[in-house]
């Protein structure tokens, strides 16, 4: 390098060797690599948002009976329709908290002034079925199951009362934005019959579980949905189990990839709500049934129960749940009364309460292997 000849100049490289680390950066990069683009957000109205998330709304009123209208209402005022720091960088609609047993990922934003842990997902589809979820395995909300759907103001009272959230109009938040944007309108499409789409029909497809899904805000044939999305029969009945001559309901969500073996990364476990099954559980979470099956080491034969606890990622413990009611059994004095629910056989109550077939029958004086809906049995420890 030729010296500088005066003391406050500066040496400067040779143009060529400016440019090599970014030479070198661009032979390293693979052949088929993406600029790294940050998305900025852009924001959108209430209308907008409904547009977006009423399908899935509606969906989760079917499975989970919680009306639509609320979890819609919850959905714009926790996540100022889509705005907000959380529904922006964690896909958090509902502003749920870590809480003890969060397993997926977490984000760090502020609440009444303080730092708190908040989930974060993959996808909004996963942060609606998370908030499903929680309130429906949470002993605090249980007594909303008890209201009838349509009643949306005893549902928003009871959400503030049961301390969803602390703002003191919260209720009435909820009771307005039902009544101004009408939507009431969303539990009528959940429990009555929807129209045809007799025309060709198109909606924009959404991610969840990294997989392409769509839903439609009216009943549909898998002929339309084949021919709207160019998916052959054979690969649409394979991801989603519809037939040829099925009808597919409005707000069921269609799955245009093939499921995986394990949901997204939030969930790693179900608890079965009644006539739940290993089918719709596998998907409503977009992952393969024989997946669902080997990783619970159930069979086709096998209904589940309501209250059943479902793997979804990882393997069940053969000893975890025997472990769980033994506690059970010893907290009552290695005695405990249970009610026969629809499923349930003497093998799968004594794999479950770990104990045998014959103490069972032993115990309750039973004749043969036969119980009934109902029954009360004595459980107790071997």
């Amino acid at each position: 390098m030729i010296p500088c000849p005066q003391k406050s100049c500066t040496y400067r490289l040779p143009t060529g060797l400016l440019l090599l680390p970014f030479l070198l950066l661009l032979l390293l990069q693979p052949a088929n690599a993406q600029p790294i683009v940050e998305r900025k957000h852009k924001p959108i109205t209430i209308a907008e948002y409904i547009d977006l998330y009423k399908g899935i709304a509606i969906s989760e009123m079917k499975r989970t009976q919680i009306p639509a209208s609320i979890i819609m209402a919850q959905g714009i005022i926790e996540s100022r329709f889509g705005n907000s720091y959380l529904a922006v960088k964690a896909r958090n609609h509902f502003g749920i908290k870590c809480h003890k047993g969060w397993k997926g990922m977490r984000i760090l934003a502020r609440d009444d002034e303080e730092e708190e842990c908040f989930r974060k997902y993959k996808s909004a589809y996963a942060s609606y079925i998370d908030h499903s979820n929680f309130l429906t395995n949470s002993q605090r909300y249980s007594s909303l199951f008890k209201l009838q759907t349509t009643d949306f103001t005893q549902w928003a009272k009871g959400l503030k009362e049961a301390g969803y959230a602390t703002e003191p109009t919260y209720a009435n938040q909820i009771t307005s934005l039902i009544n101004d944007y009408r939507l009431f309108t969303l539990d009528q499409m959940a429990t009555g019959s929807n129209c045809n789409c007799n025309e060709q029909i198109i909606a924009t497809p959404m991610s969840y579980n990294g997989l392409r899904t769509v839903f439609f805000d009216c009943d549909v044939t898998p002929k339309q949905v084949q021919l709207a999305y160019n998916i052959s029969p054979e690969k649409l009945s394979k991801f989603n189990g519809f037939g040829a001559t099925d009808t597919i309901r409005a707000n069921t969500i269609v799955y245009l990839q093939q499921p995986k073996r394990k949901p997204s990364s939030e969930f790693s476990r179900h608890v079965a709500a009644p006539n739940e099954t290993l089918e719709s559980i596998a998907h409503l979470y977009g992952i393969k049934l024989n997946s669902l099956y080997k990783r619970n080491g159930l069979n086709k034969s096998q209904p589940l129960s309501a209250g059943q606890t479902v793997y979804l990622r990882g393997k069940k413990s053969k000893n975890s749940a025997a472990q769980t009611n033994e506690a059970r059994l010893q907290e009552a004095g290695s005695k405990l009364s249970y009610v026969v629910k629809t499923g349930d056989t003497l093998f799968s109550l004594a794999q479950r309460f770990n104990t045998s077939v014959d103490t069972i029958k032993r115990v309750n004086k039973l004749k043969s292997d036969s119980i009934l809906t109902g029954q009360k049995l004595k459980i107790i420890a071997d």
